[in-house]
């Protein structure tokens, strides 16, 4: 069981294409993830709007660095979520929130917006570097946890931290691409862990 007591939301980030989408919620997760920033899972604003069209409120948008005419320009996508690294909070969470969007809201150590979902993310967002965090207690927050998640320690992390969620993206690469198998992988993980979690709570 999470913090909130109900299933833990998985997105699987860095989605490239709707194809990749539809293994990432043909597998059982609960988002996909696609990035509008400076990365090499990249996506063009024409492939992340076809990614969104195709699945109406199951793709995030990771925005960073994105002119403000392509960021005018998302809202008239039906995204699931947004997760925003450098806009300031006041200017997008209340927005997103009105338009019924997830606002997810990247931070360190501890929150300091009133998003939807507190992201614990690892050093450098997206490259697989994993952050322990020693010592940090859990917020008292919704909080998606990613940074080093693989299908082999993801059950790990959630027995140590609880989280409501977990976000993924390298950990379900094989050689800088997608894997089918390993999203499918993930997805079974953290459903098996939470199977045993019901079953130990009854």
């Amino acid at each position: 069981m999470t913090a909130a007591g109900g299933p833990l939301a998985i997105k699987i980030c860095g989605l490239r294409s709707p194809d990749e989408v539809a293994w990432a919620l043909e597998a059982g997760a609960t988002f996909g993830g696609a990035v509008l920033a400076n990365s090499r899972r990249q996506v063009s604003l024409d492939v992340a709007s076809a990614m969104a069209t195709a699945f109406p409120g199951r793709v995030v948008a990771v925005v960073r660095g994105v002119p403000d005419r392509t960021w005018e320009n998302l809202w008239t996508l039906p995204w699931g979520g947004l997760q925003v690294y450098d806009r300031p909070a006041a200017a997008w969470i209340p927005r997103a929130r009105a338009d019924g969007r997830l606002a997810i809201e990247p931070v360190a150590t501890r929150g300091a917006a009133d998003a939807d979902v507190w992201l614990w993310d690892g050093p450098v967002p997206g490259s697989g570097q994993a952050w322990t965090r020693p010592g940090v207690p859990r917020p008292d927050h919704r909080l998606w946890v990613a940074g080093g998640l693989t299908p082999a320690n993801v059950g790990a992390v959630l027995t140590r931290w609880r989280p409501d969620g977990v976000d993924v993206s390298s950990g379900v690469e094989d050689r800088g691409r997608k894997s089918r198998t390993l999203i499918q992988d993930f997805v079974q993980e953290v459903r098996q862990w939470e199977q045993d979690q019901d079953q130990r709570s009854t």
